[in-house]
């Protein structure tokens, strides 16, 4: 039961005009030479004349599409066709995440520049998987696409979507699987399907947050049964031939095409903004990056816990700035954008660069030490470490960061994303805490953020969980900016290389980047632990693939720190000329 095809022959994604406008609408079906056909709502001035095209290709029905800025595209005079991908919402064909979005995305571009409502000239834009769809075509430069605009997407489906430095991304793989499975089961039952058992499953796994603690994860319940790429995605952990069969991360850089990229500091697909962004302007001009104090597809001016003046997208005209460059692009004429800009939190104020990461930028080094320190000065001692305990039926929880989660600890929302107070998890034995003394000037951030560690386990794996962390004068502790690294893949997914039990090995936890200023008075603070769940999967030590793990594999890791001359774990952070005006 997992072809998607639907027999309706309305799109679900589109909006409707505004009242009195002068617009046309209609449905749009897109022939493909393998016969399968793709709907779209195409929305165009009354007139008739030919426009340029912004292209939305989609795998979400109506409520999403909703979002999307058709009046202000309208305005700017594009027309504006809303394309449902491949075996969704009334397109033909089985969705196969990812896999047909590049052949599909080209025939559909091709198409385009031959109806009478299209001029031509075609612009993409979209976040998320829609901004997958415009990676997926812009390495092969298509006549007639004039400009991208992808928001908070991917640089690679395998490390970067699915996994981050080894590990499953397991809130956001079940979350995005929950969220399918929902249109597909309602999809099904529209048509006449009885999907009873299904909608009970369904129910009974999206309604518990053990639901994330269910192995071995191949045999997930309603994902596997609706949506192939759960399964696909799991047991495809070591077969290399498969994502780079699909991947467009190589491609990227023969694209030669414009771009503006959007990131957040707290969207688990940041590392994809900045990495496509600086990957494409090394390469081809006309690339622009803006990144806020954001979420996933959240561009307000609250995150987490915190309030960050002036940083909403309607604050700096995201929208109009988006728009802007896009017709810019169709018409020839330069962007009068910055090349960078981003919002640094603390400082709460935008600044511009003119790459990223910035040149004005200067790598310093804060080295942890056993007595639980953070500062400058690498360790003198021959010999120094600290140990703790991972048990992954009991594994340190999520609380906030760069996730795409919803819930969290007795009720309280700490799962979901952004900057929350790391004070939550203060009674626990099984992280390492390392603290600076209160800062007497400000320390801006701006750039590449790692943590360089040497660790061992008594096992043939284990994770190692980094978390930069601002404490404030009041005890605050909020965490800015986190990563993980799974210890078997410290050279690479193509290179899984096992612990010998007490190997002592060197991996550097990549933490992406961040804009942070840090206050006088405040202190910075480097959390490190075996385990950040339900973010990611829980490692078992075993060394086996995620999709193979049961219940009987779990037992607690003893993990080593090795903090000496010999062994100098650190925190890089990249610094810039503070502003005055932070001060706490």
């Amino acid at each position: 039961m997992t072809d998607t095809t639907s027999d309706t022959r309305t799109p679900a994604a589109w909006l409707p005009p505004e009242p009195g406008r002068r617009t046309r609408s209609e449905t749009l079906v897109t022939p493909l030479s393998d016969g399968t056909e793709l709907l779209a709502r195409l929305t165009t001035g009354a007139d008739g004349a030919a426009r340029p095209v912004m292209l939305v290709r989609t795998p979400y029905g109506e409520p999403m599409s909703r979002t999307l800025p058709v009046q202000g595209a309208l305005d700017a005079g594009f027309a504006v066709v809303v394309q449902q991908c491949r075996g969704t919402c009334g397109s033909g064909g089985e969705l196969r995440t990812f896999e047909n979005e590049r052949d599909d995305g080209l025939e559909t571009i091709a198409w385009l520049r031959e109806q009478p409502f299209c001029d031509g000239r075609i612009v993409m834009f979209g976040h998320s998987y829609l901004g997958m769809t415009q990676m997926a075509v812009v390495g092969d430069n298509p006549e007639g696409l004039m400009a991208i605009s992808p928001v908070v997407t991917p640089h690679d489906y395998r490390d970067g979507l699915v996994f981050r430095q080894g590990a499953f991304q397991l809130g956001q793989a079940v979350s995005w699987h929950t969220l399918k499975s929902a249109e597909v089961l309602q999809d099904l039952r529209a048509r006449g399907e009885d999907v009873a058992d299904l909608v009970t499953a369904f129910g009974a796994l999206a309604a518990s947050p053990e639901a994330f603690r269910a192995l071995p994860l191949r045999e997930r319940p309603v994902f596997r049964e609706l949506i192939p790429s759960w399964r696909t995605w799991v047991e495809g952990e070591n077969d290399a031939s498969y994502w780079h069969a699909i991947s467009y991360r190589k491609r990227r850089a023969a694209a030669r095409v414009p771009a503006l990229h959007v990131g957040g500091w707290y969207d688990l697909f940041l590392s994809g903004t900045l990495e496509n962004f600086r990957d494409m302007a090394a390469h081809s001009p006309g690339q622009h990056l803006i990144v806020g104090p954001w979420v996933h597809a959240d561009y307000g001016d609250v995150t987490g816990e915190l309030h960050f003046p002036g940083a909403s997208g309607r604050a700096i005209g995201l929208e109009q700035q988006q728009l802007g460059f896009l017709r810019a692009a169709v018409d020839g004429e330069p962007s009068t954008m910055p090349a960078v800009q981003v919002y640094v939190m603390g400082a709460n104020r935008w600044r511009t660069f003119d790459a990223w990461p910035p040149r004005e930028a200067t790598p310093a080094p804060w080295h942890l030490h056993a007595d639980g320190t953070l500062a400058e000065p690498a360790p003198e001692a021959e010999s120094a470490h600290l140990e703790w305990v991972h048990d992954p039926t009991d594994p340190v929880p999520t609380v906030g960061g760069s996730s795409l989660i919803v819930g969290g600890i007795d009720g309280r929302p700490s799962y979901a994303p952004g900057p929350r107070d790391q004070r939550l998890l203060d009674e626990r034995d099984d992280i390492l805490r390392f603290t600076s003394a209160e800062l007497a000037s400000p320390l801006e951030v701006v750039g590449e953020v790692t943590v360089t560690a040497h660790v061992a386990t008594d096992a043939r794996d284990g994770d190692v969980v980094a978390r930069l962390i601002d404490v404030y004068p009041d005890g605050r502790a909020i965490g800015v900016a986190d990563g993980i690294a799974r210890l078997r893949y410290r050279n690479g997914m193509d290179d899984p290389r096992p612990l010998e039990p007490g190997e002592v090995v060197e991996v550097t936890v990549d933490l992406v980047g961040t804009a942070h200023a840090f206050g006088i008075g405040h202190r910075i603070r480097v959390d490190i632990a075996g385990s950040d769940f339900p973010k990611y999967d829980r490692n078992s030590g075993t060394a086996k693939p995620a999709a193979e793990v049961t219940d009987g594999d779990l037992r607690p890791i003893r993990q080593r720190l090795h903090l000496d001359r010999h062994h100098p774990t650190r925190l890089t952070l990249p610094v810039v000329q503070a502003d005055p005006r932070v001060s706490g």
